[in-house]
């Protein structure tokens, strides 16, 4: 009980911003069953598949004469936490937490997993041992962040899940469409279709800016998205044609903070829950660089009178971790 105990109390903040489709916290991010953030499932078993693919891992367990069906996150993010397809076996004896299906079904979100007496969080996220105890580890001198790079370079997730400011007041008709929206049918990246924005961009996977002088653009480790940033233009060309990421016009608001607005957003869904979005659908985006160069705070504010009563706001940050680099992100449908 310690354990689920002491990773109950660090989730705690992430469940907070993460109430995205009940008043329980669950895992929607491309996962092909809503999982329950505020409860751990731990198992011991032993591997008899894997499938190691974007853009999700997964496992099979047998415990005892029950099967269970493991989801993990991205191959990318679980070896960028040391974990690899090699270090993994069919056969292997291993022990892992996650997150249990709130459909009860016999299905875990991948937390923690054991593997000869080696425990590994198998996310992008900032997230406490289960099974073991912290190594010691002398300090390390943060690296400074060269000054005039600036915003552009590569940033990595901050360790928090975005998180949604207040919860949705959606309009009568964004209600009834979300009503019949079925996660284990519906779910777009189930067939690896790679969604719009702001979906595009709410991940926890790594971005990547780019100074291209008259644009910006930036590359969304996640779906190997690219977008353009108009760094001339004041408004949204009237013509613009509609694509999944918009048309995106950019300023500097100071020399920390890039503004950028989007529209002419073609894709269905506000996320992956079903939440119905209109082609008037219009995004605010703030990326904010701190004082020394470190992290990247962000802020997105979606408004779709169609389908939002009052704008949707999200919260999230990067950070920058010398050497990481954006990876390829080859999804395969099951």
């Amino acid at each position: 009980m310690f354990a689920q105990d002491r990773i109950l109390e660090n989730l705690s903040g992430i469940i907070a911003g993460a109430l995205l489709l009940t008043s329980s916290a669950v895992m929607g991010h491309h996962s092909i069953s809503p999982f329950d953030m505020g409860a751990i499932q731990e198992l011991e078993g032993t591997v008899s598949s894997i499938r190691w693919v974007n853009p999700h891992i997964r496992l099979t367990l047998r415990v005892g004469d029950e099967e269970w069906e493991v989801e993990g996150d991205s191959p990318n993010a679980a070896e960028r936490q040391g974990l690899t397809q090699e270090s993994i076996q069919v056969g292997d004896e291993v022990r892992l937490a996650g997150w249990p299906s709130t459909l009860g079904r016999q299905e875990v979100f991948l937390t923690n997993i054991l593997i000869d007496g080696t425990e590994t969080v198998v996310m992008d996220l900032n997230l406490p041992l289960v099974f073991t105890e912290p190594a010691q580890t002398p300090a390390v001198e943060a690296t400074e962040a060269d000054p005039d790079s600036g915003i552009f370079r590569v940033w990595s997730s901050s360790g928090e899940i975005y998180r949604l400011r207040n919860p949705y007041v959606l309009t009568p008709a964004a209600e009834a469409a979300r009503e019949g929206w079925e996660p284990l049918n519906d779910m777009l990246a189930l067939q690896c279709v790679a969604p719009g924005m702001p979906n595009a961009i709410l991940n926890p996977y790594p971005i990547e800016i780019v100074d291209r002088g008259n644009e910006i653009l930036i590359r969304i480790e996640e779906w190997e998205a690219v977008r353009t940033i108009d760094m001339v233009s004041e408004t949204i060309p009237e013509d613009a044609p509609g694509s999944l990421l918009g048309y995106s016009v950019g300023r500097w608001e100071d020399d920390l903070t890039l503004v950028v607005e989007t529209g002419r957003v073609d894709f269905p869904y506000l996320d992956d829950a079903g939440t119905p979005m209109s082609t008037d659908v219009r995004m605010v985006e703030r990326f904010t660089l701190s004082q020394d160069g470190n992290d990247l705070t962000y802020e997105i504010s979606v408004t779709d009178p169609e389908n939002l009563v009052e704008p949707a706001v999200w919260d999230a940050a990067w950070t920058w971790i010398p050497e990481t680099i954006i990876r390829p992100f080859e999804c395969e449908v099951d």
